[in-house]
């Protein structure tokens, strides 16, 4: 017999500390999350729909299953997530946070915004990141490997190493000084 799906629309849930525990076959649709402690916490099968997360921590949050349409992640620590694990559609956005050691393998993340985030060892590889926004977002040791980057936009973004040759850019935006870094896979002496 299948559990009843338990749904949470237009609340507010704040200062929650829900930490490694596993919340499974949940909606929440249109809710916020405000100062919430749900690290290692798991949603397995859940669906969040047009939520907010404003500094929470969510790091080593675990996504099996659960889809995320239309979130916004502001201030937040959400490090060392496998955003590979949702299902589609899978539309999310991030300014201030901190999304290190994160991975996006393979996602759709077509116009989504990363800015002014810590983006550490983030893995992007194989990722549609077209129209994306990484304003301001240091972006020290990521991975773009196979990546539609036709119409990102890089500026003031920084330490990026990005290899043109295994990654598609078309009309993708880059600023100065950061830009020389794009010559890094090139056998070549700029003085």
């Amino acid at each position: 017999m299948k559990e009843q799906e338990v749904e949470h629309e237009g609340k507010l849930f704040e200062k929650i500390q829900f930490q490694e525990k596993t919340v499974t076959g949940r909606k929440f649709i249109d809710c916020t999350f405000k100062n919430c402690q749900l690290n290692s916490l798991g949603f397995v099968d859940c669906t969040f729909i047009d939520c907010i997360f404003e500094n929470c921590d969510l790091s080593l949050l675990k996504v099996k299953g659960s889809f995320f349409n239309r979130i916004q992640i502001t201030g937040c620590k959400a490090i060392g997530i496998h955003w590979f694990d949702t299902g589609s559609p899978f539309a999310i956005n991030f300014t201030d946070s901190n999304i290190s050691y994160s991975s996006f393998f393979a996602k759709n993340l077509k116009k989504a915004k990363i800015k002014n985030c810590m983006a550490k060892e983030v893995d992007f590889s194989e990722a549609n990141l077209t129209d994306a926004d990484f304003t301001g977002t240091d972006l020290e040791n990521s991975r773009f490997s196979n990546c539609d980057l036709s119409h990102v936009n890089f500026k003031e973004a920084r330490n990026y190493n990005i290899d043109l040759q295994y990654n598609k850019v078309h009309k993708t935006k880059f600023s100065m000084p950061e830009a020389l870094s794009l010559l890094n896979p090139f056998d070549i002496i700029i003085d």
